[in-house]
Parts: C-alpha cells; sequence; structure tokens
C-alpha cells in the first residue's frame, strides 16, 4: 500500500501473498520443521510480511541488504508497530538467512543502531498477564463453582460443580508447573503421574525451549493432583488429553474465570498467567533463581524469571530500609 505521500506503508496483518519464491520457500520449511509451534507461526507470519514488503518495493528479500531492513524497520514503526514487532521482525529475517546459509543484514551495526534508536522512540512500560498467585487461586477456589450465566439463563447446580472442577484444575495445573498453553494442550493423562506423599510428576513431552523434545518433569502440589482426580473420567486412556481445549480456549477460560472471580484487573489474565504466578509464587517462598528456571523450563540465565519476579526482587531490601 502506498500513501498520498509515496510512503510505504505495512499492514499490520500479512494479506495472502504469491507463491514463495524457490529459496524462499526452503526457508519457510526450515522454520516449520525446527521451530517451536508458536515461533514458528510468528516467525513464518513475520517473514512473509518482510518478502511481501520487499516485492512491493521491488527489493531483495534474500539476500537483504542491511539497508532494505533499515528501511523496512522504519516503515513498520511509522505505521504503528511496536518495538516488541521490529524485535520480532529482526529475528525472523535473521533467522531466515541463518537456515539459508547467508549472513544476516541484521548484523550489520546500521540494522542494530536502528532498531536500538526505535527502541528509546517506542518504548512504553509494559503490562505483565495477571498472575495466578497463592492468593488468586484461592479466591478462585471460594468462587468457582458459584453458577455462572449460561446463554438466556443461569447454570444449574450440578453444571456449575462440573465446570468449576475442570476450572479448578486447570489454573492449578497452570500454576503450580507453569504450563505454557501448548504445553497444556499437548498434556495427556499418561503424562501425569501420582507420588505416594499425594503430590504429583508432570512430564512435559516438549517445550519452546526444548527443541529436540528430550522433554521434562515438573512437580505439582497434592492440591493440584487432587483436582485432576476430581475431573479424570474413569477408565480414560493414557493418550487422553487431559483438557481438550485450543490455546485460544484456554487464555479466554482463564481471563473468564478472573472476571468471575471477581479480580480487579481480570482483563490482563490470559493463558501465560500460570507461568507468571508459579514464578511469582516460587520467588515468594525464597526460591532460588535456578529453581524457578528448571520448573518453568526457561533457559538459565535468561532473565525471564527476573522479570516475572522483579517485585518480589524488590521487596528484599526492605530488610534493610
Amino acid at each position: 500500500m502506498t500513501t498520498a505521500a509515496g510512503a510505504h506503508v505495512v499492514p499490520n496483518q500479512p494479506a495472502p501473498l504469491p507463491e514463495l519464491r524457490a529459496a524462499d520457500r526452503g526457508v519457510a520449511e526450515s522454520l516449520e520443521s525446527v521451530l517451536a509451534d508458536n515461533t514458528r507461526r510468528t516467525y513464518t507470519t513475520q517473514w512473509q510480511i518482510f518478502e511481501g514488503w520487499c516485492d512491493e518495493v521491488g527489493l531483495a528479500s534474500l539476500p537483504a541488504e542491511p539497508l532494505a531492513v533499515a528501511r523496512y524497520l522504519a516503515a513498520r514503526a511509522n505505521s504503528g508497530a511496536s518495538i516488541a514487532t521490529l524485535r520480532l521482525a529482526t529475528s525472523a529475517i535473521s533467522k531466515a538467512h541463518e537456515w539459508a546459509k547467508l549472513e544476516s543484514p541484521c548484523r550489520d551495526p546500521g540494522v542494530r543502531a536502528s532498531l536500538k534508536g526505535w527502541g528509546r522512540r517506542l518504548a512504553r512500560p509494559q503490562r505483565q498477564s495477571g498472575a495466578l498467585t497463592a492468593d488468586v487461586l484461592a479466591v478462585i477456589r471460594l468462587t468457582a463453582i458459584q453458577p455462572r450465566r449460561r446463554g438466556r439463563g443461569f447454570e444449574t447446580p450440578d453444571q456449575a460443580a462440573e465446570r468449576g472442577k475442570f476450572d479448578l484444575a486447570l489454573v492449578a495445573v497452570l500454576s503450580d508447573a507453569g504450563l505454557r498453553r501448548s504445553e497444556a494442550v499437548a498434556l495427556t493423562w499418561g503424562d501425569v503421574q501420582r507420588w505416594d506423599d499425594g503430590s504429583g510428576r508432570i512430564t512435559v513431552v516438549r517445550s519452546k525451549t526444548d527443541a529436540e523434545a528430550q522433554g521434562a518433569v515438573v512437580a505439582v502440589t497434592p492440591a493440584a493432583m487432587d483436582a485432576l482426580s476430581a475431573i479424570r473420567p474413569a477408565g480414560v486412556s493414557g493418550e487422553a488429553k487431559v483438557f481438550g481445549l485450543s490455546e485460544s480456549q484456554i487464555a479466554r477460560r482463564v481471563k473468564v474465570i478472573a472476571r468471575a472471580a471477581g479480580l480487579e484487573d481480570w482483563e490482563f489474565f490470559s493463558g501465560h498467567s500460570g507461568r507468571v504466578g508459579m514464578a511469582r509464587r516460587m520467588a515468594q517462598n525464597g526460591a532460588p533463581t535456578h529453581e524457578i528456571e528448571r520448573q518453568g523450563r526457561w533457559k538459565q540465565g535468561g532473565g525471564m524469571v527476573g522479570r516475572y519476579t522483579r517485585g518480589e526482587s524488590a521487596g528484599s531490601a526492605l530488610r534493610y530500609l
């Protein structure tokens, strides 16, 4: 799209594009086969937007010149893209070149300086997802089985009880295990094991930071295991999915649960709230960073734990004030 002034405007959503050129198609196939599902979809979308923009302005996308990337970042920023989107775009462009065995234009000092400059201009405080902390879980437990509106009427007490048990199991497991939405979708009953002390172990077969699917095992509390037992069908096979929801359904359900519980910031709850809540709960209880990273399957030293627990970390200063 071109404005009256002749400036190119990049759409926020990718328009249907012509079939990728042979080299670009090979890149797309590599992205699909190696990256985690969510990352793959994000990178593929960002790459297609960049490839479409390059076609529109008559520039090569593979390999791309550093000046082309800098112009692209400016176009995206001027059309309203956030700094997070610009960083995703450069990551996708860089990864595409990596898989095509080409030098990434994003390593160019000019591109890096451009991205840094847009970071200063576009930076704004980022609102963290609502956290499924111990206090929030306690409120949800008190409200979970209260009848809610269903269609034009309300749930019956039996319907509310069944739906409430499911809601409690979902938030308990998300919060204890710090599951990503994709991990919660993939969870099967065969991945859940109860231990003699009443706690449980959940096998996360594959996660965002485990591209080779080596798997990880995380612990959940007896309360979470009891909540799971309450919704486990009799005679269910180990291959059956625990929650049977899509990623978007999980995100919406967590938000609805928070709203029904009367939480003031319910709109900030999402499918990511369990991970934030798990990190904050463990930090509040004095867990060292490496234990939080292990439970959440984060790369050690990646900085995510510090980001999620900055409030708890700041509170340590109170001992000296």
